[in-house]
C-alpha cells in the first residue's frame, strides 16, 4: 500500500526513478540525476505570465481576418486549449509512480506551466472573442479536436486505472514508459502544426500579442520535451533502473506511436488548410 510520507529513512541514491520505495523527506542535498534538478532550476528561472503580453491589437486584427485565417486561428487555439488541458493532468499520472525527489520536483513544476498555459489560452479566447463560452464549448463540438483528443488521453487513463491493486509489476512498468513516450509525442510532435501557424499569424503582423504567448509556451515545451527525453535514456542506459527490457519490448509499438502521431498532424495540416493557406 503507498503512503504520502514513508516514515522509512530510505537513502535516495539508492532509489529508482520509479516504483522504488515510497517517498519520505523531500530533500535536495543528495541527488541522484543532477539533470532533474537542472531543469526544474531551468524551468524556474523562465517563468511569465500572460497577463505580461498585450493583446490590445489582437481583437482588432482578429475583425480585419479572413473566414479562412479565422477558422485555422480558431481552430488551433481551440486545439491547443484541449492539448494542454490534457497535459496538465496527464504529468501528475506519473507521480503515483515516481520514487525519486528530484523528478518529483522536476514534474510538479513542469505541471506549474502547464496550468500557466491553459491560463494563457483563456488570456487571449477573452481578449479576442465576444463570448469566450462559445469557443470553450465548441471544442466538444469538433470532431477533429475531439478524435485526436481520445488518442492523446489514452495512455494517460491506463495509466491513472492501474493506480489501483491487481497490476503486474511488470504491466505497470509498461504502461509507465508507454506513457512517457506519449508525453515526449505530445510536446515534440502534436503542437508542431499549431505552432507553426500562430508564429506565421506573428510574422504577418496579425494576432502578434497570441504569438508572442505561443513563443513563450513552445520555450516551455522545450524543456519539457528535454525532461522526457532524459527520463526515456535513464530507462534505455541504466540497468539498476529496471526498464531496459521493458524499453526493447516496446520498441516496436513505440515507433508506431511516432509514425502515428506524425500521420495525425499532417491530417490536422490539410484540416486547417482546406480552403487555403494563411499565405493565401
Amino acid at each position: 500500500m503507498k503512503t504520502i510520507f514513508n516514515l522509512k529513512n530510505v537513502d535516495p541514491m539508492e532509489q529508482p526513478l520509479f516504483l522504488g520505495k515510497d517517498l519520505g523527506v523531500q530533500r535536495y542535498d543528495k541527488i541522484k540525476y543532477p539533470v532533474f534538478k537542472t531543469l526544474t532550476k531551468k524551468q524556474k528561472e523562465a517563468f511569465w505570465t500572460p497577463e505580461e503580453m498585450s493583446l490590445s491589437k489582437d481583437r482588432a486584427d482578429y475583425n480585419t481576418l479572413t473566414d479562412n485565417e479565422k477558422f485555422i486561428f480558431t481552430s488551433n487555439l481551440k486545439y491547443q486549449t484541449m492539448l494542454d488541458s490534457v497535459i496538465c493532468r496527464g504529468v501528475p499520472t506519473l507521480l503515483d509512480y515516481v520514487t525519486n525527489s528530484e523528478l518529483e520536483a522536476c514534474l510538479i513544476t513542469w505541471m506549474f506551466f502547464e496550468q500557466i498555459h491553459s491560463e494563457s489560452y483563456s488570456y487571449v479566447i477573452q481578449n479576442v472573442y465576444a463570448d469566450s463560452s462559445e469557443l470553450f464549448d465548441g471544442i466538444y463540438e469538433d470532431k477533429e479536436i475531439l478524435k485526436r483528443a481520445k488518442v492523446a488521453i489514452e495512455d494517460y487513463d491506463n495509466l491513472r486505472g492501474m493506480a489501483c491493486d491487481g497490476y503486474s509489476k511488470n504491466g505497470i512498468k509498461k504502461q509507465i514508459y508507454m506513457t512517457v513516450i506519449s508525453i515526449n509525442i505530445l510536446e515534440a510532435i502534436r503542437f508542431y502544426v499549431s505552432f507553426i501557424c500562430s508564429f506565421a499569424f506573428g510574422e504577418n503582423k496579425k494576432m502578434v500579442g497570441a504569438a508572442d504567448i505561443i513563443k513563450l509556451i513552445k520555450r516551455d515545451e522545450a524543456l519539457h520535451l528535454t525532461t522526457t527525453q532524459e527520463i526515456l535514456k535513464i530507462f534505455h542506459t541504466v540497468e539498476s533502473e529496471g526498464f531496459m527490457k521493458t524499453a526493447s519490448d516496446c520498441r516496436e509499438a513505440a515507433i508506431e506511436m511516432f509514425e502515428s502521431a506524425a500521420r495525425e498532424e499532417k491530417a490536422w495540416a490539410s484540416y486547417l488548410f482546406k480552403d487555403g493557406s494563411i499565405l493565401g
